[in-house]
């Protein structure tokens, strides 16, 4: 693929020399792409923020920056965690789309800018062990802390072009009510255990046209019995198609 070379200072090793094991998708919050590349760059910033980055910004034409080198931890993950793991940069690929997010207007992502994120994702896996189950958003990591790439992200759209995973419509699951919330963190989500916060931040990625329904549905039990049911068999890239670094 084609990546326009943008080297941010904001990086360092990877903990333990450990291989990336998850995709982070971002959206930038920011009223310009470029505004969030010099940002990423910037290794003084006067924020509270603090330094930043990702491996990958997609700007508004589905031009692709590179930032950090994919073997590195980029630092853009934040206090997260995903099945027990908490240390989330040192897993991940931070993939960051220019959108002005929920601050601002939040726009529809572009079919260019979704074209080059499908694009991406597959060029890296033929690199790393990552998981389909294991593609997600940084709300899926940090529940309650960030809302990004947000219910307008259309998973939908990558899980057709084969990237990820999304419920089957016509799945019906055996889980009662009370398994509900055990069988979300059996899936991955463990960074909170405000039960409104996880149910609301499943339906961002899995479910959004359920995302303001104040109460548990048939959907929402049939959606994570489908997704527990093929977690499993979702796992790496065929043999034939992958490189590990």
């Amino acid at each position: 693929m084609n990546f326009i070379p943008c080297p941010s200072p904001n990086f360092d090793d990877r903990a333990g020399g450990q291989s990336p094991s998850m995709i982070i998708l971002h959206y930038t919050g920011t009223i310009t792409a470029e505004e969030a590349r010099e940002r990423f760059c910037n290794e003084s910033p006067t924020d509270s923020v603090g330094r930043i980055s990702p491996h990958y910004l997609i700007d508004g034409y589905g031009g692709i920056y590179k930032f950090v080198e994919e073997d590195k931890r980029a630092w853009h993950a934040g206090h997260a965690s995903w099945e027990g793991v908490t240390d989330i940069n040192s897993a991940s690929i931070g993939i960051e789309i220019w959108n002005t997010g929920h601050e601002f207007d939040y726009e529809e992502f572009r079919p260019l800018q979704i074209e080059s994120v499908i694009g991406l994702i597959k060029d890296i896996r033929t690199r790393w062990n990552i998981s389909h189950h294991n593609i997600l958003g940084h709300s899926d990591v940090a529940p309650g802390r960030k809302l990004d790439p947000g219910e307008k992200f259309p998973w939908t759209k990558l899980a057709q072009a084969g990237i990820g995973v999304m419920p089957d419509i016509h799945y019906s699951a055996s889980f009662e009510i009370d398994d509900f919330y055990a069988a979300l963190k059996e899936y991955g989500y463990t960074y909170t255990n405000d039960q409104d916060i996880l149910l609301k931040e499943f339906r961002r990625h899995f479910l959004p046209h359920l995302l303001n329904h104040k109460c548990l549905t048939n959907e929402d039990i049939d959606a994570i019995g489908f997704l527990s049911q093929i977690k499993p068999k979702i796992g790496l890239p065929s043999p034939e198609t992958q490189k590990i670094r």
